[in-house]
């Protein structure tokens, strides 16, 4: 009995003295910094790091202070990442300031495919030109919402004969959160590869849905690519440049391609949409600091805040996921209000915005040790004090 009693005793006081980390704590959001930063040719973020080299313990103390960050505490999920092979880079920003960053095989101006995470990219797009973020008429006076049916000869002129009358139903809402019941089993095909998407060629596995519209969450790249004509037949132009115009020069973002696929006899040449951004972590991490602060940059309003409402919060079908973003659902006990950009090899960008946090992982290997992506962000938030 004793024995029993000191073990209990132990126990409660282990639990008693451990403490709670300041991200988990149920407590009310800060404020987010109103800094913005210029383009990286005008001198970029701002940054609590040296130089060079790793900072001294004044430095660490400044970063503590100032940026709320235990930078030893932040090496780590540096150490996690490069345990990875492979070129690399991790970018950490809180209250606006560069608290970690660090390359290997590259240098903060490499530029990778940031494969999925584009998908993010062309979600944003549509926030700007929908009605239910209120936008006005598109060219010619024609209105696009989240509940268009879309397989029409208004706007997808190109997935006509539709070959299973069930796509008749897909609005764009469904393909914005990947329930539109296309299937995709195989990558996409690179002759045709519009075709191949709308079942117009021998073989497509989206000659058929596979679920009804709406029933289903299915991880469609055919699904985006139908985005990508929507997004050409609506406003008359490729995502790059429409994009490029409206937000990426308004940002600072300047340092992007996004590689186009068709063409050649066969539809297109356009943006690919569901992947093929080649840039590099501080250029991802203004597009990520322009969406924790809602599409606001620097007292400009760039995206409707509506858009975000939307595009981060999951369905009824698939919690973890919203409007070509993923939430936190997927990652049990982090913050409810993360979102990430994913995309393949863990080419990847984080944003917290109770914690003002933002933070971007990209890189070219193609082998992780396992549940890499969650010890990453659980080593970042580790590190956020108070």
């Amino acid at each position: 009995m004793l024995g029993l009693r000191r073990c209990v005793g132990f126990c409660l006081g282990l639990l008693a003295s451990t403490s709670v980390p300041s991200w988990a704590e149920d407590r009310p959001a800060a404020a987010l910094s109103g800094y913005f930063p210029p383009p990286e040719e005008q001198g970029g973020w701002r940054s609590l790091l040296p130089a060079v080299g790793e900072p001294d313990d004044s430095q660490k103390a400044r970063i503590r202070e100032v940026g709320g960050v235990d930078w030893d505490a932040l090496r780590a999920a540096w150490v996690h990442n490069a345990a990875a092979p492979g070129a690399t880079g991790l970018l950490v920003i809180r209250r606006g300031h560069v608290v970690g960053e660090w390359y290997r095989g590259c240098d903060r101006s490499t530029a990778f495919n940031i494969h999925s995470s584009a998908k993010s990219y062309t979600s944003t797009a549509f926030g700007l030109i929908l009605t239910d973020f209120d936008k006005g008429p598109l060219p010619g006076g024609k209105t696009l919402a989240l509940d268009t049916k879309v397989c029409t000869a208004e706007w997808l002129p190109e997935a006509l004969p539709l070959p299973d009358p069930r796509k008749a139903e897909i609005t764009v809402r469904h393909l914005l959160n990947m329930v539109s019941g296309l299937d995709e089993p195989t990558p996409p095909a690179q002759d045709h590869p519009f075709e191949w998407s709308l079942g117009h060629v021998a073989g497509s596995p989206m000659v058929q849905l596979k679920h009804d519209p709406g029933k289903a969450f299915i991880y469609s790249n055919a699904g985006v690519a139908h985005l990508v004509l929507l997004f050409h037949r609506a406003t008359g132009e490729d995502l790059y440049p429409f994009l490029k115009r409206r937000l990426f020069d308004p940002i600072g973002e300047t340092q992007l391609r996004w590689t186009r696929m068709g063409g050649a006899g066969a539809i297109g040449p356009f943006s690919q949409g569901y992947t093929g951004i080649h840039t590099n972590p501080r250029q991802h991490a203004r597009f990520c600091y322009l969406a924790m602060h809602k599409g606001e940059w620097a007292g400009k309003r760039i995206v409707a805040e509506s858009y975000y409402d939307f595009a981060w919060r999951g369905t009824a079908v698939k919690p973890d996921y919203g409007g070509q973003w993923w939430t936190a659902p997927r990652i049990p006990g982090t913050p409810r209000d993360l979102v990430m950009t994913l995309g393949r090899d863990h080419n990847d960008g984080f944003v917290v915005p109770s914690l003002d946090l933002v933070f971007v992982r990209f890189g070219d290997g193609t082998k992780f040790p396992r549940d890499f992506e969650r010890k990453l962000v659980f080593k970042v938030l580790a590190a956020v004090v108070s």
